[in-house]
Protein backbone atom coordinates (compact mmCIF):
# COMPACT_ATOMS: atom_id res chain seq x y z
CA UNK A 1 0.00 0.00 0.00
CA UNK A 2 1.16 3.57 -1.29
CA UNK A 3 1.68 6.21 0.64
CA UNK A 4 0.36 9.76 1.24
CA UNK A 5 2.30 13.04 0.66
CA UNK A 6 1.62 13.61 4.71
CA UNK A 7 2.64 10.09 5.84
CA UNK A 8 6.15 10.96 3.49
CA UNK A 9 6.78 14.33 4.73
CA UNK A 10 6.28 12.85 8.21
CA UNK A 11 8.67 10.09 7.22
CA UNK A 12 11.50 12.76 5.84
CA UNK A 13 11.21 14.88 9.53
CA UNK A 14 10.94 12.05 11.97
CA UNK A 15 13.63 12.03 14.48
CA UNK A 16 15.47 8.65 15.63
CA UNK A 17 14.20 6.44 12.82
CA UNK A 18 16.14 3.86 10.16
CA UNK A 19 16.22 5.56 7.24
CA UNK A 20 13.59 3.75 5.13
CA UNK A 21 11.19 3.28 7.94
CA UNK A 22 7.73 3.33 6.62
CA UNK A 23 5.46 5.96 8.64
CA UNK A 24 1.91 5.77 8.78
CA UNK A 25 -1.47 7.78 10.03
CA UNK A 26 -1.93 7.22 13.83
CA UNK A 27 1.98 6.31 14.17
CA UNK A 28 3.68 8.65 17.17
CA UNK A 29 7.03 10.01 15.95
CA UNK A 30 9.55 12.11 17.11
CA UNK A 31 9.63 15.03 14.25
CA UNK A 32 12.27 17.56 13.59
CA UNK A 33 10.80 20.14 11.79
CA UNK A 34 12.44 22.72 9.27
CA UNK A 35 11.68 25.42 11.09
CA UNK A 36 9.05 26.59 13.97
CA UNK A 37 7.92 30.03 14.26
CA UNK A 38 6.42 32.20 16.75
CA UNK A 39 5.33 35.73 16.52
CA UNK A 40 3.90 37.94 19.44
CA UNK A 41 4.10 34.93 21.55
CA UNK A 42 7.69 34.09 21.34
CA UNK A 43 7.48 36.98 24.59
CA UNK A 44 5.40 33.75 26.45
CA UNK A 45 7.43 31.52 25.20
CA UNK A 46 11.17 32.51 26.08
CA UNK A 47 9.84 31.80 29.53
CA UNK A 48 8.60 27.93 28.99
CA UNK A 49 12.36 27.86 27.36
CA UNK A 50 13.94 28.86 30.43
CA UNK A 51 11.40 27.23 32.97
CA UNK A 52 12.47 23.57 31.45
CA UNK A 53 15.58 24.72 32.11
CA UNK A 54 17.45 25.76 28.55
CA UNK A 55 20.20 27.85 27.88
CA UNK A 56 20.55 27.36 24.09
CA UNK A 57 19.21 26.94 21.15
CA UNK A 58 19.30 23.74 19.40
CA UNK A 59 19.49 24.60 16.21
CA UNK A 60 19.35 28.71 15.75
CA UNK A 61 18.30 28.18 12.54
CA UNK A 62 14.96 26.29 13.31
CA UNK A 63 13.30 28.98 14.87
CA UNK A 64 11.69 32.24 13.09
CA UNK A 65 10.26 35.33 15.28
CA UNK A 66 7.94 37.27 13.00
CA UNK A 67 5.97 39.87 14.82
CA UNK A 68 2.55 40.24 13.61
CA UNK A 69 -0.64 40.50 16.18
CA UNK A 70 -0.63 43.67 18.63
CA UNK A 71 1.44 45.84 16.07
CA UNK A 72 -0.94 48.62 16.45
CA UNK A 73 -0.23 49.13 20.25
CA UNK A 74 2.88 51.59 20.81
CA UNK A 75 2.43 51.28 24.72
CA UNK A 76 6.02 51.03 26.25
CA UNK A 77 4.97 47.52 27.91
CA UNK A 78 4.48 46.42 24.43
CA UNK A 79 7.62 48.02 22.75
CA UNK A 80 9.78 46.56 26.06
CA UNK A 81 7.68 43.00 24.93
CA UNK A 82 9.01 43.74 21.33
CA UNK A 83 12.27 45.01 22.23
CA UNK A 84 12.66 41.79 24.24
CA UNK A 85 11.76 39.36 21.88
CA UNK A 86 14.45 41.19 19.50
CA UNK A 87 17.57 41.17 22.14
CA UNK A 88 16.42 37.45 22.14
CA UNK A 89 16.49 36.97 18.66
CA UNK A 90 20.00 38.58 18.40
CA UNK A 91 21.82 37.07 21.27
CA UNK A 92 21.24 33.39 19.85
CA UNK A 93 21.28 34.10 16.12
CA UNK A 94 17.24 33.24 15.29
CA UNK A 95 15.95 35.46 12.40
CA UNK A 96 13.55 38.28 13.23
CA UNK A 97 10.76 40.30 11.33
CA UNK A 98 10.06 43.43 13.42
CA UNK A 99 6.43 44.63 13.04
CA UNK A 100 5.45 46.07 9.85
CA UNK A 101 6.74 43.45 8.04
CA UNK A 102 3.80 41.80 7.68
CA UNK A 103 1.14 38.91 9.17
CA UNK A 104 3.65 35.91 10.17
CA UNK A 105 2.73 33.55 7.90
CA UNK A 106 2.66 35.23 4.86
CA UNK A 107 6.37 36.42 6.00
CA UNK A 108 6.95 32.74 6.24
CA UNK A 109 6.45 31.49 2.64
CA UNK A 110 7.59 35.25 0.84
CA UNK A 111 11.32 34.89 3.02
CA UNK A 112 11.78 31.29 1.62
CA UNK A 113 11.21 29.53 4.97
CA UNK A 114 8.40 27.71 3.46
CA UNK A 115 9.68 24.98 0.36
CA UNK A 116 7.98 21.91 -0.78
CA UNK A 117 8.07 18.85 1.18
CA UNK A 118 9.32 20.48 4.78
CA UNK A 119 7.51 19.80 7.96
CA UNK A 120 6.97 23.64 9.51
CA UNK A 121 5.00 23.97 12.32
CA UNK A 122 4.49 27.57 14.30
CA UNK A 123 2.49 28.34 17.47
CA UNK A 124 -0.39 29.90 15.64
CA UNK A 125 -3.42 27.97 14.25
CA UNK A 126 -2.93 29.05 10.77
CA UNK A 127 0.28 27.32 10.18
CA UNK A 128 -2.03 25.42 7.55
CA UNK A 129 -1.05 28.37 4.98
CA UNK A 130 2.13 26.64 4.35
CA UNK A 131 0.62 23.34 2.84
CA UNK A 132 0.00 25.69 -0.58
CA UNK A 133 3.30 25.44 -1.38
CA UNK A 134 3.20 21.75 -0.45
CA UNK A 135 4.79 21.19 2.56
CA UNK A 136 3.51 20.16 5.64
CA UNK A 137 2.19 22.96 7.94
CA UNK A 138 0.53 22.37 11.31
CA UNK A 139 0.31 24.19 14.98
CA UNK A 140 1.97 23.68 17.88
CA UNK A 141 1.58 25.02 21.21
CA UNK A 142 4.23 26.97 23.47
CA UNK A 143 5.33 24.27 25.08
CA UNK A 144 6.01 22.28 21.98
CA UNK A 145 7.49 25.62 20.44
CA UNK A 146 9.65 25.82 23.51
CA UNK A 147 10.80 22.38 23.96
CA UNK A 148 11.87 22.47 19.90
CA UNK A 149 13.94 25.58 20.77
CA UNK A 150 15.50 23.55 23.47
CA UNK A 151 16.22 20.37 21.16
CA UNK A 152 15.38 20.66 18.22
CA UNK A 153 12.15 17.92 18.09
CA UNK A 154 8.81 17.49 19.75
CA UNK A 155 6.18 14.46 19.22
CA UNK A 156 3.60 14.20 17.32
CA UNK A 157 0.97 11.75 15.83
CA UNK A 158 0.40 11.48 12.49
CA UNK A 159 -3.32 12.34 11.48
CA UNK A 160 -5.72 10.19 9.35
CA UNK A 161 -5.59 11.99 6.17
CA UNK A 162 -8.61 12.97 3.25
CA UNK A 163 -8.24 13.60 -0.12
CA UNK A 164 -9.96 15.96 -1.63
CA UNK A 165 -10.93 15.94 -5.06
CA UNK A 166 -11.36 19.27 -7.06
CA UNK A 167 -12.56 18.57 -10.60
CA UNK A 168 -12.96 21.07 -13.44
CA UNK A 169 -12.08 24.85 -13.12
CA UNK A 170 -14.26 27.62 -11.38
CA UNK A 171 -16.10 30.06 -13.13
CA UNK A 172 -15.26 33.91 -13.70
CA UNK A 173 -15.06 35.92 -10.47
CA UNK A 174 -15.32 32.92 -8.76
CA UNK A 175 -12.40 32.88 -5.98
CA UNK A 176 -10.00 30.92 -3.54
CA UNK A 177 -12.24 31.96 -0.88
CA UNK A 178 -14.95 31.32 -2.30
CA UNK A 179 -13.76 27.58 -2.57
CA UNK A 180 -12.85 27.38 1.02
CA UNK A 181 -16.32 28.79 1.97
CA UNK A 182 -18.30 26.17 -0.24
CA UNK A 183 -16.00 23.37 1.42
CA UNK A 184 -16.46 24.33 5.07
CA UNK A 185 -20.44 24.85 3.96
CA UNK A 186 -21.25 21.55 2.18
CA UNK A 187 -19.12 19.43 4.21
CA UNK A 188 -20.04 20.26 7.45
CA UNK A 189 -20.13 17.19 9.90
CA UNK A 190 -16.59 17.41 11.23
CA UNK A 191 -15.72 15.00 7.61
CA UNK A 192 -11.93 16.10 8.20
CA UNK A 193 -12.06 16.46 12.01
CA UNK A 194 -8.40 16.00 13.38
CA UNK A 195 -7.59 15.19 9.28
CA UNK A 196 -4.63 16.60 7.44
CA UNK A 197 -6.26 17.42 3.75
CA UNK A 198 -4.42 16.57 0.57
CA UNK A 199 -6.47 18.61 -2.60
CA UNK A 200 -5.77 16.40 -5.82
CA UNK A 201 -8.25 16.91 -9.33
CA UNK A 202 -7.53 18.50 -12.74
CA UNK A 203 -9.12 21.16 -10.50
CA UNK A 204 -5.63 22.03 -8.52
CA UNK A 205 -3.77 23.45 -11.25
CA UNK A 206 -5.92 26.08 -12.22
CA UNK A 207 -5.39 27.49 -8.86
CA UNK A 208 -3.08 30.04 -8.01
CA UNK A 209 -1.13 30.76 -6.04
CA UNK A 210 -3.10 33.39 -3.63
CA UNK A 211 -5.98 30.76 -3.89
CA UNK A 212 -4.16 28.20 -2.61
CA UNK A 213 -2.91 29.80 0.13
CA UNK A 214 -6.22 30.93 1.18
CA UNK A 215 -7.77 27.70 0.74
CA UNK A 216 -5.40 26.08 2.85
CA UNK A 217 -5.39 28.52 5.41
CA UNK A 218 -8.97 28.25 6.26
CA UNK A 219 -8.46 24.27 6.24
CA UNK A 220 -8.28 25.58 9.82
CA UNK A 221 -11.46 26.50 10.34
CA UNK A 222 -12.71 23.24 8.21
CA UNK A 223 -11.42 21.32 10.86
CA UNK A 224 -8.38 19.52 9.44
CA UNK A 225 -4.47 19.77 11.53
CA UNK A 226 -3.37 20.62 7.53
CA UNK A 227 -4.40 21.56 4.08
CA UNK A 228 -1.49 20.65 1.80
CA UNK A 229 -1.44 20.75 -2.03
CA UNK A 230 0.84 18.87 -4.73
CA UNK A 231 4.13 20.06 -5.52
CA UNK A 232 3.21 21.13 -9.50
CA UNK A 233 4.13 23.71 -12.36
CA UNK A 234 2.44 26.16 -10.24
CA UNK A 235 4.68 25.62 -7.27
CA UNK A 236 8.00 25.97 -8.74
CA UNK A 237 6.33 29.27 -10.95
CA UNK A 238 5.87 30.32 -7.79
CA UNK A 239 9.33 29.70 -6.12
CA UNK A 240 10.88 31.28 -9.39
CA UNK A 241 8.85 34.44 -8.78
CA UNK A 242 10.36 34.52 -5.16
CA UNK A 243 14.27 34.19 -5.79
CA UNK A 244 15.41 37.36 -7.21
CA UNK A 245 13.53 39.00 -3.95
CA UNK A 246 15.56 36.86 -1.62
CA UNK A 247 18.29 38.18 -2.62
CA UNK A 248 17.23 41.14 -1.99
CA UNK A 249 19.82 43.68 -0.67
CA UNK A 250 16.73 45.68 1.05
CA UNK A 251 15.02 42.32 2.20
CA UNK A 252 13.34 43.05 5.58
CA UNK A 253 14.44 41.43 8.70
CA UNK A 254 17.54 40.54 10.28
CA UNK A 255 19.13 36.66 9.73
CA UNK A 256 21.28 34.93 12.16
CA UNK A 257 24.52 33.30 10.53
CA UNK A 258 23.44 29.86 10.33
CA UNK A 259 20.10 30.95 8.29
CA UNK A 260 17.81 28.60 6.26
CA UNK A 261 16.01 31.65 4.90
CA UNK A 262 15.67 31.99 1.11
CA UNK A 263 16.35 29.38 -1.65
CA UNK A 264 18.02 29.07 -5.56
CA UNK A 265 16.72 28.30 -8.26
CA UNK A 266 19.23 25.68 -8.56
CA UNK A 267 17.36 24.27 -4.92
CA UNK A 268 14.21 24.77 -6.98
CA UNK A 269 15.43 22.41 -10.45
CA UNK A 270 16.66 19.67 -7.61
CA UNK A 271 13.52 19.71 -5.98
CA UNK A 272 11.67 19.15 -9.37
CA UNK A 273 13.77 16.34 -10.46
CA UNK A 274 13.29 14.71 -6.78
CA UNK A 275 9.36 15.39 -6.96
CA UNK A 276 8.04 12.01 -6.45
CA UNK A 277 9.33 12.31 -2.75
CA UNK A 278 6.86 15.34 -2.17
CA UNK A 279 3.79 13.51 -4.13
CA UNK A 280 1.31 11.26 -2.92
CA UNK A 281 1.47 7.64 -4.27
CA UNK A 282 -1.11 6.78 -6.88
CA UNK A 283 -2.23 3.52 -4.56
CA UNK A 284 -2.41 5.71 -1.10
CA UNK A 285 -4.99 4.99 1.40
CA UNK A 286 -7.06 7.79 2.69
CA UNK A 287 -9.65 7.90 5.83
CA UNK A 288 -12.31 9.91 3.59
CA UNK A 289 -12.19 10.89 -0.07
CA UNK A 290 -13.99 14.29 -0.64
CA UNK A 291 -15.05 15.56 -3.85
CA UNK A 292 -15.92 19.24 -5.54
CA UNK A 293 -16.93 20.16 -8.94
CA UNK A 294 -14.88 23.83 -8.58
CA UNK A 295 -17.41 24.69 -11.93
CA UNK A 296 -20.11 24.49 -9.54
CA UNK A 297 -18.83 26.71 -6.94
CA UNK A 298 -20.68 29.98 -6.67
CA UNK A 299 -19.81 32.47 -4.25
CA UNK A 300 -21.60 33.19 -0.63
CA UNK A 301 -20.96 34.33 2.98
CA UNK A 302 -20.25 32.11 5.96
CA UNK A 303 -22.08 33.25 9.09
CA UNK A 304 -23.04 34.93 11.04
CA UNK A 305 -20.82 34.19 13.85
CA UNK A 306 -20.30 30.63 12.15
CA UNK A 307 -17.91 29.67 9.51
CA UNK A 308 -19.39 26.59 8.63
CA UNK A 309 -23.34 28.31 7.94
CA UNK A 310 -23.23 28.99 3.86
CA UNK A 311 -25.66 31.46 2.79
CA UNK A 312 -26.02 32.34 -0.68
CA UNK A 313 -25.56 36.16 -1.77
CA UNK A 314 -29.25 36.44 -3.78
CA UNK A 315 -30.43 35.15 -0.31
CA UNK A 316 -28.21 38.12 2.09
CA UNK A 317 -29.28 40.63 -0.96
CA UNK A 318 -32.76 40.13 -0.29
CA UNK A 319 -32.65 40.12 3.02
CA UNK A 320 -30.90 43.39 2.20
CA UNK A 321 -28.82 43.58 5.46
CA UNK A 322 -26.86 46.54 6.21
CA UNK A 323 -23.53 47.00 7.58
CA UNK A 324 -21.74 49.04 9.29
CA UNK A 325 -18.37 47.42 8.79
CA UNK A 326 -16.02 45.83 6.51
CA UNK A 327 -12.72 44.51 6.98
CA UNK A 328 -10.12 43.76 3.99
CA UNK A 329 -7.31 42.20 5.85
CA UNK A 330 -5.60 39.01 7.54
CA UNK A 331 -3.24 36.04 6.51
CA UNK A 332 -5.94 34.63 4.51
CA UNK A 333 -7.07 37.17 1.65
CA UNK A 334 -4.58 40.32 1.86
CA UNK A 335 -2.26 39.35 -0.89
CA UNK A 336 -1.65 41.08 -4.29
CA UNK A 337 -4.80 39.36 -6.05
CA UNK A 338 -7.33 39.76 -3.21
CA UNK A 339 -6.42 43.91 -3.13
CA UNK A 340 -6.61 43.96 -7.03
CA UNK A 341 -10.14 41.87 -6.88
CA UNK A 342 -11.29 44.42 -4.55
CA UNK A 343 -9.96 47.59 -6.35
CA UNK A 344 -11.52 45.91 -9.88
CA UNK A 345 -15.10 46.00 -7.71
CA UNK A 346 -14.10 49.96 -7.10
CA UNK A 347 -13.33 50.69 -10.61
CA UNK A 348 -16.12 48.86 -11.78
CA UNK A 349 -19.03 50.41 -9.96
CA UNK A 350 -17.27 53.34 -9.17
CA UNK A 351 -18.71 55.63 -5.99
CA UNK A 352 -17.73 55.88 -2.60
CA UNK A 353 -17.77 53.86 0.82
CA UNK A 354 -21.43 54.27 1.82
CA UNK A 355 -22.06 56.35 4.40
CA UNK A 356 -22.02 54.46 7.69
CA UNK A 357 -19.78 51.99 6.83
CA UNK A 358 -15.58 51.96 8.10
CA UNK A 359 -13.88 49.71 5.55
CA UNK A 360 -10.65 49.06 7.08
CA UNK A 361 -7.93 47.81 4.77
CA UNK A 362 -4.36 46.22 5.73
CA UNK A 363 -2.26 44.21 3.16
CA UNK A 364 -0.60 40.82 4.04
CA UNK A 365 2.74 42.35 3.81
CA UNK A 366 4.74 45.16 3.26
CA UNK A 367 6.17 44.00 0.33
CA UNK A 368 2.46 43.50 -0.95
CA UNK A 369 1.52 46.79 0.06
CA UNK A 370 3.99 48.13 -1.91
CA UNK A 371 2.82 46.05 -5.08
CA UNK A 372 -0.34 47.21 -4.97
CA UNK A 373 0.84 51.12 -4.54
CA UNK A 374 2.61 50.36 -7.76
CA UNK A 375 0.02 48.86 -9.74
CA UNK A 376 -2.56 51.94 -7.88
CA UNK A 377 -5.00 49.35 -6.40
CA UNK A 378 -3.99 50.56 -2.78
CA UNK A 379 -5.02 54.19 -3.80
CA UNK A 380 -7.79 53.49 -5.99
CA UNK A 381 -9.13 51.51 -2.42
CA UNK A 382 -7.96 54.29 -0.09
CA UNK A 383 -9.91 56.93 -2.72
CA UNK A 384 -12.92 55.33 -2.03
CA UNK A 385 -13.17 55.65 1.63
CA UNK A 386 -10.88 52.49 2.99
CA UNK A 387 -8.77 53.48 6.35
CA UNK A 388 -5.62 51.92 5.96
CA UNK A 389 -3.95 50.01 9.13
CA UNK A 390 -0.39 48.91 9.31
CA UNK A 391 0.30 44.98 8.08
CA UNK A 392 -0.54 42.73 10.52
CA UNK A 393 -3.37 40.91 12.57
CA UNK A 394 -5.16 43.70 14.24
CA UNK A 395 -9.39 43.31 13.91
CA UNK A 396 -9.21 39.79 12.86
CA UNK A 397 -8.25 38.81 16.16
CA UNK A 398 -9.43 41.44 18.42
CA UNK A 399 -6.63 44.16 18.40
CA UNK A 400 -6.31 47.54 17.71
CA UNK A 401 -8.30 49.97 15.47
CA UNK A 402 -11.42 49.55 14.37
CA UNK A 403 -13.11 46.60 15.82
CA UNK A 404 -16.75 45.65 15.45
CA UNK A 405 -19.01 46.94 18.15
CA UNK A 406 -22.09 46.23 20.10
CA UNK A 407 -25.02 45.59 17.77
CA UNK A 408 -23.01 46.18 14.50
CA UNK A 409 -22.84 43.74 11.45
CA UNK A 410 -19.87 43.10 9.04
CA UNK A 411 -18.53 41.35 6.49
CA UNK A 412 -14.95 40.50 6.64
CA UNK A 413 -12.52 38.77 4.43
CA UNK A 414 -10.82 37.26 7.70
CA UNK A 415 -10.56 33.83 8.36
CA UNK A 416 -12.76 33.37 11.32
CA UNK A 417 -16.19 34.96 12.26
CA UNK A 418 -16.88 33.64 15.83
CA UNK A 419 -18.54 35.49 18.33
CA UNK A 420 -16.46 38.32 20.08
CA UNK A 421 -13.44 37.52 18.15
CA UNK A 422 -13.05 40.83 15.87
CA UNK A 423 -15.12 42.88 19.09
CA UNK A 424 -18.13 42.89 20.57
CA UNK A 425 -19.91 39.68 21.38
CA UNK A 426 -23.25 41.23 20.53
CA UNK A 427 -22.18 42.16 17.00
CA UNK A 428 -22.73 39.75 13.77
CA UNK A 429 -19.91 38.86 11.59
CA UNK A 430 -20.04 37.16 8.27
CA UNK A 431 -17.12 36.72 5.75
CA UNK A 432 -16.79 36.33 2.08
CA UNK A 433 -14.49 37.17 -0.29
CA UNK A 434 -12.43 40.40 -1.05
CA UNK A 435 -14.76 41.18 -3.73
CA UNK A 436 -17.94 40.32 -2.17
CA UNK A 437 -16.47 42.70 0.77
CA UNK A 438 -15.91 45.92 -1.51
CA UNK A 439 -19.27 45.40 -3.13
CA UNK A 440 -20.51 45.11 -0.19
CA UNK A 441 -18.75 48.61 1.38
CA UNK A 442 -19.69 50.65 -1.41
CA UNK A 443 -23.35 49.53 -1.10
CA UNK A 444 -23.74 49.95 2.70
CA UNK A 445 -25.55 45.96 2.57
CA UNK A 446 -23.92 42.69 1.75
CA UNK A 447 -24.04 42.17 -1.84
CA UNK A 448 -22.65 40.10 -4.34
CA UNK A 449 -19.91 42.08 -6.83
CA UNK A 450 -21.65 40.56 -9.95
CA UNK A 451 -24.97 38.21 -10.20
CA UNK A 452 -23.87 34.64 -10.06
CA UNK A 453 -26.83 32.14 -11.69
CA UNK A 454 -27.23 29.61 -7.99
CA UNK A 455 -26.61 26.33 -8.66
CA UNK A 456 -26.18 22.78 -7.17
CA UNK A 457 -22.97 22.19 -5.80
CA UNK A 458 -21.50 18.97 -7.45
CA UNK A 459 -20.31 17.26 -4.43
CA UNK A 460 -19.51 13.43 -3.20
CA UNK A 461 -18.29 11.74 -0.21
CA UNK A 462 -16.69 8.58 -0.47
CA UNK A 463 -15.54 6.67 2.91
CA UNK A 464 -12.30 4.52 3.03
CA UNK A 465 -12.78 0.36 3.79
CA UNK A 466 -11.07 -0.93 6.55
CA UNK A 467 -8.26 -2.62 4.97
CA UNK A 468 -6.12 -5.35 7.16
CA UNK A 469 -2.49 -3.75 7.98
CA UNK A 470 0.35 -5.91 7.37
CA UNK A 471 2.13 -6.86 10.47
CA UNK A 472 4.85 -4.41 11.52
CA UNK A 473 7.88 -4.35 13.81
CA UNK A 474 7.69 -1.07 15.87
CA UNK A 475 10.69 0.64 17.17
CA UNK A 476 10.13 2.27 20.92
CA UNK A 477 12.19 5.67 21.03
CA UNK A 478 14.33 5.50 23.83
CA UNK A 479 13.20 6.61 27.06
CA UNK A 480 9.73 5.11 26.13
CA UNK A 481 7.75 2.21 28.19
CA UNK A 482 7.75 -1.05 25.93
CA UNK A 483 4.31 -1.45 27.96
Amino acid sequence: MGLTLVEKIAARHADGLAMGTVVRAGDFISIRPRHVMTHDNTGAVIPKFKQIGATAIADPAQPVFAIDHDIQNVTPKNLEKYAKIEMFAREHGIDFYPPGTGISHQVMVEQGYVVPGALVVASDSHSNLYGAIAALGTPVVRTDAASIWATGVTWWQVPKVAKMVLKRNLSAGVTGKDVIIALCGLFNKDEVLNHAVEFVGDGVSNLSMDARMTIANMTTEWGALAGVFPFDQVTVNYLRSRVGELINPKRPGTRGPKSRSGYTNADIDAWWKNRSTSSADADASYAIELELDLATVVPHVSGPNEVKTMVSLTEMQRKHVPIQKAYLLSCVNARVADLHDAAEVVRARGGHVAAGVEFYLAAASAEVQAKAESTGDWKTLLDAGAIPLPSGCGACIGLGRGLVGKGEIAISATNRNFKGRMGDRDAQVYLGSPAVVAASALAGFICAPKTFAERAAGTAVRRAQSKPQSSVSVEIIKGFPSS
